[in-house]
């Protein structure tokens, strides 16, 4: 996959209008998605990537790590979903709310299969203790950028969001005790307010964005088409993603090492000294060299 995209009409990121809204709201669901070409060699990405890790279903974590000797997350193919962080579209996007400096710090891959996809309960993301905000700043600005590989609907289980639900930070959650859902805990449902949910109706290449604190979720999808969709996590760079702690990721059967996972530098410069990108690197050479031409190649193209 070459993903050599040069920018274009389609990159110039977020209108002031979606911007605005997310800000407001906590997520967007922007007009504009990936070009045709992105969106033909992403799907073929990851049916790769569905038939070559065939040991997994519903979620895969750090799907643009590649599965090498001695790395704790990785999949079969992650090389080719690695370069699509480094998509103008989405880069400019993120730039449009995080600004020009961006980290890049984990991905997942969501393909619930028809008839037994499992529903994601209502949660915030904030549940990660390693992002951390920077000096001066009194609130985490990362976000998730969710991109339909499937036309994705109310009828095979699109995201949904609770409008200005993180406005106030983080809330309570409690261990959920369904055994068919997708994690083992969520929000307090006496806390939210479903009436202002709203579904990430997505075409194939379309992609929603949304904060650290806005409550979503997903029902099961029950239908007879599945539901893929892949994720990308950036944070600004004047953030900092903490290690110190050496956390771990709750949710699933095998916790995320959040500590020891690598990060990148995908767009201007580190405004953090405290980020550390040779912990978990070992073995991604080639990526770490590719990603810092990539880096300078599109710091230039969206300045």
């Amino acid at each position: 996959m070459s993903l050599e995209v040069d920018i274009d009409q389609t990159a110039h990121g977020l209108s002031g209008k979606e911007v605005d809204y997310f800000r407001r709201e906590g997520f967007v669901l922007p007009e504009t998605g990936l070009p045709p070409d992105s969106v033909a060699e992403m799907q073929t990405v990851v049916e790769r990537i569905v038939r070559d890790n065939s040991d997994w279903q519903n979620l895969l974590r750090m799907v643009h790590v590649p599965k090498r000797p001695g790395l704790l997350e990785g999949v079969i193919g992650g090389e080719d979903v690695f370069k699509l962080m480094f998509h103008p579209v989405l880069l400019s996007a993120a730039a449009s709310i995080l600004g020009p400096n961006l980290i890049m710090w984990g991905s997942e891959m969501f393909a619930k299969p028809p008839g037994v996809g499992k529903g994601t309960p209502w949660h915030q993301d904030c549940y990660n203790p390693a992002i951390k905000s920077g000096k001066g700043q009194d609130r985490v600005t990362t976000l998730m950028v969710w991109i339909a590989v499937d036309n994705v609907d109310r009828g095979n289980g699109c995201l949904q969001f609770i409008a200005g639900s993180g406005k106030n930070g983080p809330l309570t959650h409690q261990k959920n005790p369904k055994a068919d859902a997708l994690l083992n805990f969520e929000a307090n449902p006496d806390l939210l307010d479903l009436n202002k949910a709203v579904p990430a109706i997505r075409n194939p290449g379309q992609f929603s964005i949304h904060d650290y604190y806005v409550v979503h979720g997903a029902e099961a999808n029950t239908s007879n088409r599945r539901r893929a969709g892949l994720t990308f996590h950036y944070i600004s760079a004047e953030d900092y993603y903490d290690r110190s702690s050496m956390a771990v990721g709750s949710g699933l059967a095998a916790p995320a090492p959040l500590a020891k996972r690598p990060i990148w530098l995908v767009l201007g410069e580190n405004k953090d000294e405290r980020n550390d990108f040779v912990t978990g690197h070992q073995g991604l050479e080639d990526l770490d060299e590719w990603a810092d031409q990539e880096r300078k190649r599109m710091t230039h193209l969206l300045s």
